[in-house]
């Protein structure tokens, strides 16, 4: 017997939950077809760098869902995120909540249930999308991201980014916020000086939004 891993048992947990799902035999199959070809394409992943983007340009196309449990989700959560357990998500109720005209972008801590998550409400025949490494991967690469200290003059375009991303979302880190959805985007400006060379580089993490 195959061994189970974390890439087959989204596809199993979602096979056991079609028939609940009602429709024809025909039906089901078609839409298990679609969740792994999606699944191989990669085409049914966000990654927190897109994510953040998308936020911060105000797009209007997803909702996004934090499947998390609530003790979770109230010590931090993205942007404007709904809390909805995997237990709950697909409750008639919650479904009748979903919207049909836009992504849904789900969840987790890390990627394995906010995969499952993606996949039960891809079989629904919703247009789930799971956010690569979850709220790890946003903790660590969006509002922490580590620049190497070789890059930290700013010159870096790739840093400039990356300093301009995690301003937005946590502003001066000291207020303790991890999320500014009213905010307006302003990128860090770098001047050039023409007495640059006689000044020294400051300290390693003094620089501020």
């Amino acid at each position: 017997m195959k061994k189970l891993t974390t890439r087959t048992l989204p596809l199993l947990v979602a096979a056991a939950a079609l028939p609940a799902c009602g429709g024809s035999a025909g039906d089901r199959h078609a839409a298990l077809v679609d969740v792994a070809q999606a699944a191989a394409r990669q085409s049914d992943r966000v990654s927190v760098e897109d994510l953040a983007t998308w936020i911060i340009e105000g797009r209007q196309d997803f909702t996004l869902i934090d499947v998390r449990a609530a003790d979770d989700f109230d010590k931090g959560h993205i942007g404007e995120a709904q809390n909805v357990t995997i237990a709950r998500l697909l409750s008639e109720e919650t479904l009748a909540t979903l919207p049909t005209d836009r992504k849904i972008v789900v969840y987790s801590n890390g990627s394995e249930n906010g995969a499952k998550a993606a996949t039960l409400l891809r079989v629904a025949g919703l247009d789930a999308h799971v956010v690569t490494g979850g709220y790890n991967a946003w903790h660590a690469r969006i509002l922490n991201p580590d620049i190497p200290a070789e890059e930290l003059d700013g010159e870096s375009l790739q840093v400039s980014q990356q300093r301009a991303i995690a301003c937005y979302f946590v502003g001066d880190r000291g207020a303790g916020s991890a999320e500014r959805p009213e905010a307006s985007f302003e990128p860090p400006v770098f001047e050039l000086d023409e007495d640059i060379d006689d000044e020294p580089l400051p300290p390693m993490g003094a620089e501020s939004c």
